[in-house]
């Protein structure tokens, strides 16, 4: 499900968006100025908007169709639902997969759009594996998917060799290890323990003794306290909290407070996703070992575990897009180009859910580099929670997890607080 990658030597000069964002197609005849609204929590801020809005630019040149950009944030969601309601909703969506957006095709929110993909001249460029990851239960697909991630865990070495550490293979390395960096004033795993990346994580060790299949439908159905392999996980998660695995106060720590541990070295590891690369230091990204949760004797997994995804960002199609479709599929043939595709991940940082090329010479960010070339043959990729998760039971699950990462609860009162999440979204 991810871009096949020429490999190289990372930090060569970025591509020249105007080459990459114009393409070599045959302009199409403009549209009389039509406009198309065009709805994302990609920000200013990011480093993704820049080569997006450049392609939105190239491609109002080319076609002479506006796009208007509605920047949202987290507050996406709301702003779209309320929107929808008064039949003012943006005619397309760029944004993720997960928690309600799960449920956006089965109520109508959006259109199925399965049957553009070969129409649109796309299947070439979606892997199968992607298409699977946007498809729901009644086999509609929700939307295109177009940017991935990868979610390691970081381990800074500089950290680790300046206090005479050896970085942790096995679980039990990870308990010797946070006691050596303890002793030495460091923080050991900063991890969100009160929001969606603390729940996550929870969920990754808590697989560790689960098969793929079985962890599906845990992640799907709850009754963590009835399966004895989840116990298990929970279990070990509770032996590395209460060893002092994780940071002090981290049931109250949020990502972005995490990250922040780990950026300015109080903290030597940390689980990070790919939306974190470009945005680091570079003498802390030079010396940062991308890896995963380290093995637990007995576990599933043979190496350390990580997450990735297809589920990143993915274009969505509103009713109103609907009626625009034409210029709307102007649009997706546009941004699908492989000169696009490049700028994205290029100049942009983003792991693209993909089939094109991308040069790994021309990437200036060594994490990312490291990530799509030394990190999937260093770990096993574990069962990613939030295809499976129910709409309804995300946030709420967030207090559960928080629970998890308090020390004294223990894995029966952790279950317990996981299952009765899981019951009253039932």
């Amino acid at each position: 499900m991810w871009a096949k990658l020429k490999i190289g030597v990372a930090g060569a000069a970025a591509l020249a968006l105007a080459t990459a964002c114009g393409g070599g197609e045959t302009p199409a005849a403009p549209t009389g100025g039509e406009t198309l609204t065009l709805q994302t929590n990609w920000t200013t801020a990011g480093t993704e908007s820049v080569p997006l809005k450049k392609a939105l630019a190239a491609f109002t040149q080319k076609t002479g169709i506006q796009v208007k950009v509605l920047e949202n944030g987290d507050d996406l969601n709301q702003v779209y639902e309320t929107a929808l309601l008064a039949g003012q909703e943006a005619d397309v969506l760029l944004v993720g997969l997960l928690e309600k957006q799960l449920d956006w095709v089965k109520n109508g929110a959006v259109v199925p759009v399965e049957d553009y993909v070969g129409a649109w001249g796309l299947q070439e460029e979606i892997p199968a594996e992607a298409l699977a990851d946007w498809k729901d239960a009644q086999g509609h697909l929700r939307g295109l998917p177009y940017a991935g991630f990868t979610w390691p865990w970081w381990y800074n070495k500089a950290l680790f060799d300046k206090h005479g550490i050896a970085l942790p293979a096995t679980a039990d390395d990870l308990v010797a290890a946070a006691g050596k960096l303890r002793k030495a004033g460091v923080g050991p795993v900063a991890i969100g323990g009160n929001d969606w990346s603390g729940q996550k994580v929870f969920m990754q060790i808590m697989e560790t003794y689960l098969d793929a299949e079985s962890a599906k439908k845990v992640f799907a159905e709850g009754e963590t306290c009835a399966s004895p392999a989840a116990m298990k996980g929970i279990e070990l998660f509770v032996k590395l909290r209460e060893a002092g695995v994780f940071v002090d106060g981290v049931e109250g720590l949020t990502a972005d407070q995490a990250g922040a541990m780990y950026q300015d070295g109080s903290a030597a590891i940390a689980p990070l996703g790919s939306w974190s690369y470009v945005s680091t230091e570079p003498a802390l990204a030079e010396t940062t070992v991308l890896g995963g949760f380290p093995v637990a004797t007995g576990g599933t997994y043979g190496k350390p575990t990580a997450f990735r995804g297809s589920t990143s960002a993915g274009w969505w199609i509103s009713p109103n897009g609907k009626k625009k479709i034409d210029a709307v599929k102007q649009l997706m043939q546009h941004m699908y180009s492989p000169e696009v595709l490049q700028s994205m991940a290029v100049d942009g940082g983003v792991v693209m859910a993909t089939a094109t090329e991308v040069d790994t010479a021309k990437m200036t960010s060594p994490l990312l580099a490291q990530s799509v070339t030394a990190l999937p043959s260093a770990v096993d990729f574990a069962v990613m929670p939030d295809l499976y998760v129910p709409a309804d039971v995300g946030n709420p699950l967030y207090r559960a997890t928080s629970i998890a990462y308090t020390k004294g609860n223990d894995a029966k009162k952790i279950c317990a607080a996981v299952d009765d999440v899981y019951r009253a979204a039932k």
